[in-house]
């Protein structure tokens, strides 16, 4: 009986391993969407209502029309901007400012400041839970999420979340997760009571960057600094599968159109991760040098990732230099 069983797995795990090489996700490189201006960027989101990209900057946020094709390379002055989330319908635009430790509501029009909130350090990520209608950032060096009320544009309260704040994500049933970068671990927070339900350890996940939560399983997707991807359950944080990626991944995405993740790379590889079954990759895309950070289209499945053309290294900082007017934004798709 024990060597019938295990042939039979043998056999099964061939099939699976041969299965999982003839899979294609179909994606490739489609189009390269030319924004210019200088310096390095940070995340990009989607409004899929204006079909607009914003791509915060650090110093600056710009902004591209998708319908129009026309770019903003300048939409909005910042200090230190991660992230410019769409809020209020796609009319303003949340920034951190990770300079400032505040965050600002902008029109997203004209990038006129409507209001500044106060928040703990260094301001990151965002995301907005849908149940409470609360947005939450990430303050990477202050160790806390901050709740954001949007319709008073005030500070509605703070979670100690007890080490870095790293990129986030939702369920869509009240609960919010968020990396600890420093204690490679991930928090689950409850939206409505603004308490800690539990902090999960992501063993052989360093540094923990994007994340993503699958419906599918009620599993989070965590791109690691040490080139892996890890599939945890979000309720007991028990690994599910540890995956290869690229150098420096910075961004985890989850399309339920395809029951697909993609986990983008600093060296421009695009890993894509099935979720039918045990998560596996299935296919990696070629995209381009610094391409790390990435946003959906949840419509049409489209990925759109920043990046810039680069010139010889800086002696001082170790790292390229990025060459003046060469930013862009690339699209995959099928």
């Amino acid at each position: 009986m024990i060597r019938l069983t295990s042939l039979a797995f043998a056999v099964l795990c061939g099939f699976y391993g041969n299965a999982s090489l003839a899979q294609s996700s179909g994606l490739k490189l489609t189009d390269a969407l030319k924004i210019g201006g200088d310096g390095g960027w940070d995340y990009i989101s989607f409004d899929p209502g204006r079909q607009t990209l914003y791509l915060a900057h650090g110093s600056f946020i710009s902004a591209v029309d998708l319908k129009t094709g026309l770019a903003s390379p300048h939409l909005a002055d910042a200090k230190g901007a991660h992230i410019a989330l769409p809020v209020h319908g796609g009319l303003d635009l949340l920034i951190t400012q990770g300079k400032a430790d505040s965050v600002t509501i902008n029109d997203a029009a004209t990038g006129a400041v409507k209001a500044e909130i106060r928040t703990d350090a260094k301001p990151d990520a965002a995301i907005v839970e849908p149940v409470t209608g609360l947005a939450f950032v990430m303050a990477n060096k202050g160790g806390a999420l901050d709740a954001i009320d949007l319709t008073t544009s005030t500070l509605a309260g703070r979670v100690d979340v007890g080490g870095a704040a790293e990129s986030g994500a939702v369920d869509g049933q009240g609960l919010v997760f968020t990396h600890l970068e420093d204690r490679n671990a991930f928090v689950t927070v409850d939206a409505r009571t603004l308490k800690i339900v539990a902090t999960h350890p992501l063993d052989d996940c360093e540094e923990p960057s994007g994340m993503a939560f699958v419906p599918n399983g009620r599993l989070i997707l965590s791109a690691c600094q040490n080139g892996i991807a890890r599939v945890s359950n979000a309720d007991t944080g028990a690994e599910v599968a540890t995956l290869p990626v690229g150098a420096g991944p910075d961004a985890a995405l989850y399309d339920a159109r395809t029951n697909q993740g993609y986990i983008p790379s600093r060296d421009g590889k695009l890993t894509v991760i099935s979720f039918a079954g045990v998560p596996h990759v299935i296919d990696t895309v070629t995209t381009g040098s610094g391409a790390r950070t990435a946003t959906l289209d949840t419509a049409t499945g489209r990925i759109f990732l920043p990046t810039a053309e680069f010139g010889p290294e800086d002696p001082k900082t170790g790292k390229p230099n990025i060459l003046p007017g060469t930013f862009k934004v690339l699209v995959v798709s099928r």
